[in-house]
């Protein structure tokens, strides 16, 4: 499956935008949020996520046992580059 995420979208804070993705993570059939530009069952075992946020794109490619580490940890820690806990103006 391959999902486009703009984190720009959504003004929720940081917290609430790991445990949201986190339950797209577990169910991702089941579970789509409003910061989803697109989603595309690819038929792939792997889960292709392209997240932008403020102003860096992001492509994580996750597999089964990746997904749960950041269902259950959040996907902030596990980036190469600062995310805010607020943002002033999402755009």
């Amino acid at each position: 499956m391959r999902v486009k995420i703009n984190r720009n979208v959504c003004p929720a804070h940081l917290a609430f935008c790991e445990r949201c993705l986190g339950q797209f993570l577990k169910y991702p059939l089941g579970y789509e949020r409003r910061c989803f530009e697109e989603l595309v069952d690819d038929h792939s075992d792997v889960l292709t996520i392209e997240l932008h946020t403020g102003e860096n794109d992001l492509v994580l490619a996750l597999d089964e046992a990746q997904r749960r580490t950041l269902a259950n940890e959040g996907w902030a820690y596990f980036v190469d580059i600062p995310v805010p806990m607020y943002r002033n103006n999402p755009k």
